[in-house]
This record gives C-alpha cells, sequence and structure tokens, in this order.
C-alpha cells in the first residue's frame, strides 16, 4: 500500500512539472523519504517515469497512458489509475 501512495504521489508531482528537451532528474519528497526520477516519451500517447529511492535505492519504472500507470516498484509489478493524466508536454517530443 505504501508503494501505491508513493507512485501515486510521483505522478500527481508530474502534472505540475514543466517539460525539458533532454530527460532531467527531478525530486520530490513524501513521508519525509526523497525520491529522484526522470521522464521520457515512450511514444505520442505514453511516458516512462524511471527513479529510485534516495539512500535506499528501491527502483520503479512507470509507463503512464492516459490515467492510467502501470510498471514496476522494488521488484513489484504495480497498476493504478492515476488522479488525472499527465499533460501531453511533461515529457517533451518523443525522439
Amino acid at each position: 500500500m505504501r508503494t501505491a501512495t508513493i507512485l501515486a504521489a510521483a505522478a500527481a508531482a508530474l502534472t505540475a512539472t514543466a517539460a525539458t528537451a533532454a530527460p532531467a532528474e527531478r525530486s520530490f519528497t513524501r513521508d519525509g523519504h526523497t525520491y529522484v526520477y526522470t521522464t521520457s516519451a515512450l511514444d505520442s500517447q505514453r511516458t516512462v517515469i524511471e527513479g529510485r529511492e534516495v539512500g535506499r535505492g528501491g527502483r520503479f519504472r512507470l509507463v503512464v497512458n492516459g490515467d492510467r500507470v502501470s510498471g514496476q516498484a522494488n521488484g513489484v509489478p504495480v497498476s493504478f489509475r492515476a488522479a488525472q493524466p499527465l499533460p501531453t508536454n511533461v515529457a517533451g517530443a518523443a525522439n
């Protein structure tokens, strides 16, 4: 349950993040834990969020498609609905 809450926070944090040309590392803190991540466009509709928890090294890789999020966190498959879809410009243009 903690993982789902953290991942939902990551997806929510992305909705307020400006786009960049190269995947810049970003961070957020939730419940005293800091996470760093990058975003990149997988294609015109899907965004990949990859990151880790600072200090513990737990890794996650999420694919966001509209308001659906799926992927892995600490080796565990996760899938959930985000509170709102990511803006289409969050990851920048697909290469």
